[in-house]
């Protein structure tokens, strides 16, 4: 569990080993296994160990998300700025570092091997709480069994969890008059030490489901003058008002899954503005392989939006309006834009600002999502005619009918991840253009994103580490011939058995194949032969089964059937 840096001398090596050594002997309890975790705490670097006492700001057995969290280090101060990096970049290696020395749990991992979530174990979690308060690092409200607000005349960060209510009646607002940090999350019941109004010096403020927030809150909330995070995520706010544009410092504000569906005026105001999040996603599996963007929730924009020089990450917004359109015109004066997801309901035409934007934005964007939800005839076809296409893109992802593929999408050399939704008639000969992309670790293909025949031919697809296929009702044929060498995850959702079969599952073809991962209606046929062939695997092959879609709450709950041919348990 503690691993450590890999520049150690063998003398440190050994004052390490008989730290250890020694706990272990004098303490064979719980007691000396968190003197042990302590001293993994002991062992990290300066600039980590403060990142590291961070993640005791989320409660017990939540889920911390990569993007939020680096995000907050990043305005909370704790990451140091390089010349040629940004804070995020910055904030990602220190996390990896974290990561690789094992004292945290890994949740969901990508297919590139990034974590995109973490836990802290609860003994990791009490050792870290223990060293925050002794700093007076990050003092706690409600379930943790330290009054940690007690002797301590200014609170640096707050961070209140469900319970404790007698500890919140007790504490003074006055001890909080100096936070520049206040985390609540998942709260049914507004504290009544709260008062907005009084945290003058707040930097960040994470009030993601919170139940009992009103539009009304943020009236005090926007005259937070510091604040450099704002995450307002899945709770009941719906309007945004113009004062919002106050907020100078502003570097992130986070509204996805709220119901919020129109920025004001003011947000054009935020010229420190990195990342604008909208929007939200069902997520079908377990594993998170499988998501939806709930199509109605993306957020139209007012005109201005050239003024926000410093944005990095737009998502989703909503162009289904001739105002909103317009102002998708001035993307091109964003040069820092790296992530762009864009959704349109109604016609054609309303892409034309959008097109425009793109041909400018060639060098920045790594990232682009377009949503065409009109479901009329070659919507998207728009993308085939850009004068300057992104060739940088690292990740694409469509939703909307095309008859082919854009023809610079064989010229994306550094693509890594592509999806493909309701594209209905997309021409066969695409297949084969997605199987040379030299890049391409994952493929995710949709609900009528593809018809006709899958076949992995010899030297296809040289990096593919996931292949997700869902729903295809006209697909023909999947088949493993010897491509995707690399092949680790495969997500399958048949609605029917393909006319030419599922084939080429098995050691033969697929000798990195880690798991078969089932879900929606499974067609049992298809299901054994599946854990058949996985019997050949000498290795760990895991094959589940979801059988019926599910949220991502329901996704965390649901029990999945796993077959381990490794010890042969069920």
């Amino acid at each position: 569990m503690l691993a450590r840096r890999q520049n150690k001398t063998s003398a440190e090596w050994k004052t390490v080993c008989d730290r250890l050594g020694s706990e272990l002997e004098t303490n064979p309890t719980l007691e000396g296994m968190r003197r042990i975790l302590a001293l993994s705490y002991n062992d990290l670097p300066y600039h980590l160990k403060a990142c590291f006492l961070y993640l005791c700001a989320f409660p017990e057995d939540f889920e911390i998300r990569r993007g939020s969290l680096i995000r907050r280090w990043a305005a909370e101060g704790l990451i140091i700025g390089m010349y040629d990096r940004s804070l995020e970049e910055i904030a990602q290696i220190c996390l990896d570092e974290i990561v690789s020395r094992n004292i945290i749990i890994p949740g969901q991992i990508g297919c590139s091997g990034k974590i995109k979530s973490c836990k802290v174990h609860d003994i990791m979690l009490e050792v870290i709480i223990a060293k925050s308060v002794k700093e007076n690092f990050i003092s706690f409200l409600g379930s943790s069994q330290y009054n940690t607000t007690a002797g301590h005349d200014k609170v640096r960060r707050l961070s209140i969890h469900p319970g404790g209510t007698q500890e919140k009646r007790t504490f003074s607002s006055k001890n909080i008059v100096h936070t520049r940090s206040l985390t609540i999350l998942n709260s049914t019941e507004k504290p009544v030490l709260i008062k907005f109004s009084r945290l003058i010096l707040l930097r960040v403020l994470d009030l993601e489901g919170c139940g009992w927030l009103r539009n009304k809150d943020l009236k005090d909330i926007c005259k937070l003058s510091l604040l450099r995070y704002l995450s307002l995520r899945n709770t009941a706010i719906s309007q945004l008002p113009n004062a919002v544009g106050k907020l100078k410092e502003l570097v992130t504000l986070d509204v996805r899954e709220t119901s919020v569906v129109e920025f004001p005026k003011g947000i054009t105001w935020l010229q420190n503005l990195n990342h604008l999040l909208v929007g939200g996603y069902s997520y079908y599996t377990r594993t998170r392989s499988v998501k939806h963007f709930w199509w109605n929730d993306g957020a139209k924009v007012p005109r201005g939006l050239g003024n926000m020089c410093a944005l990095q990450r737009i998502s989703h917004v909503d162009i289904s309006t001739e105002k909103s359109s317009n102002a998708m015109g001035e993307l091109g004066k964003l040069r820092q834009l790296t992530r762009l997801c864009v959704v349109n309901r109604k016609e054609a035409k309303l892409w034309k600002p959008f097109a425009k934007s793109l041909d400018e934005l060639s060098n920045s964007l790594r990232y682009l999502m377009v949503v065409d939800a009109s479901e009329k005839v070659e919507e998207l076809k728009f993308l085939a005619y850009l004068k300057n296409p992104p060739l940088s893109l690292q990740s694409l992802h469509l939703v909307g009918r095309l008859t082919r593929l854009p023809g610079w999408v064989s010229s994306l050399s550094n693509l890594a991840s592509l999806s493909l939704r309701q594209t209905y008639q997309l021409a066969k000969d695409s297949f084969e253009v997605l199987a040379k992309l030299p890049s391409l670790v994952s493929l995710k293909l949709y609900d009528k994103g593809y018809t006709g025949r899958a076949l992995f031919e010899e030297g296809w697809f040289p990096q593919l580490k996931q292949l997700v296929v869902d729903n295809l009702v006209q697909l023909e044929e999947l088949s493993f011939r010897g491509g995707a060498p690399n092949l680790e995850r495969l997500t399958l959702y048949f609605p029917c058995v393909p006319r030419g079969g599922v084939n080429g599952i098995g050691k033969e073809k697929l000798r990195k194949l880690r798991e078969v991962e089932f879900f929606g209606v499974v067609i049992e046929s298809i299901f054994e032969q599946v854990c058949e062939a996985a019997k050949e695997y000498p290795n760990h092959l895991k094959v589940t089964r979801e059988d019926r879609p599910t949220t991502t709450t329901e996704a965390a709950r649901a029990p999945a059937r796993q077959v381990d041919y490794n010890t042969g348990s069920a």
